[in-house]
């Protein structure tokens, strides 16, 4: 199968491009602002700009054969939506209403990568089919994304349609710790110089490595069977910020007392964005209705302390 991947240079593009690229598919990783690639045996990055909607449409156009679209790109940063809503707009929610047509054109797949920011965290586990509610921007955006992917008109049968896959917090292979919320933790969890770190212990989140998404989104590209419009991938394990930061030092080995748990409930402070407090996705359709294993290759701990004995070798 010939995959397009968008947002291949970001973590889960990255990911999805490895995982894709070793079951022995044709990937073409798009990507716009970086045109280097951390793993030379990987695919080269297409350089487009999905913002230039002329030549995003002269790119897909131009290909052949196409199995599916994995959409990745996103603007995945709530505070940088809120400071740039214009662009957030464009790219959370026009470009997937572009690429929505586009994947119709070629009568191929659409995967569409959202998030569980799309629920208001009251009332979890959450369903495919449970009504969406976001608290900030992010969230509207990507719900607005959603939307465009359930207007397609093409029939979700093997190999075509669009669907939408809810992920919740990501982590994984970086190439810097800032690029996911969860690998940030190592910078805290290292800083030894005596300053103390507050670390929020009340909202809980369901950390996800990309590799195990990956592979989810492989095998609903692969799949025999007649896809649903939504379909939700997570880890089932919920921590807070706080926990996971004590649970990655004792993977690291590292002392964790300069890392104070804030119990604050966010809903009594004034905030630039608002975070819901528990959106926990149920991965019962996926497995199933879909026939697709929700199970993590690994596990948070185990992949943690994997990634511990990796960087000691380095």
């Amino acid at each position: 199968m010939k995959a397009i991947i968008t947002g291949a240079s970001g973590v889960l593009g990255r990911a999805a491009t490895k995982y894709f690229d070793a079951k022995g598919d044709t990937v073409i990783p798009l990507s716009f602002t970086r045109s280097s690639r951390a793993d030379s045996r990987l695919p080269a990055y297409e350089k487009l700009d999905l913002l230039d909607f002329d030549a995003t449409r002269a790119f897909f156009r131009a290909q052949k054969d196409i199995g599916v679209i994995v959409h990745c790109a996103a603007e995945r940063r709530p505070d940088v939506a809120e400071q740039d809503p214009q662009r957030a707009e464009r790219l959370n929610r026009d470009v997937v209403e572009l690429l929505v047509q586009l994947a119709e054109e070629m009568g191929c797949l659409m995967i569409y990568v959202s998030t569980d920011y799309v629920f208001d965290g009251k009332a979890p586990p959450y369903k495919p089919s449970d009504k969406p509610n976001p608290l900030n921007l992010y969230g509207k955006l990507k719900e607005a994304g959603e939307q465009a992917v359930l207007s397609s008109t093409q029939e979700r049968t093997s190999g075509k349609g669009a669907i939408v896959l809810r992920v919740p917090l990501l982590y994984g292979e970086v190439e810097y710790n800032a690029e996911t919320a969860v690998n940030i933790f190592v910078d805290v969890i290292q800083d030894q110089s005596g300053k103390t770190y507050k670390m929020d212990h009340f909202a809980v989140r369901f950390p996800t490595c990309v590799e195990d998404v990956a592979r989810v989104m492989y095998d609903l590209a692969h799949t025999d069977k007649p896809l649903p419009p939504i379909v939700h991938f997570s880890a089932q394990r919920g921590y807070t910020k706080y926990e996971m930061t004590q649970h990655m030092a004792s993977c690291l080995g590292f002392p964790i007392d300069h890392v104070i748990p804030d119990t604050t409930d966010p809903a009594t402070v004034e905030q630039a964005v608002v975070r819901p407090g528990n959106t926990q996705l149920s991965v019962e359709a996926l497995e199933g209705e879909v026939g697709v294993s929700a199970k993590e290759e690994k596990g948070f701990d185990a992949w943690w302390r994997e990634w511990a004995e990796r960087n000691k070798k380095a």
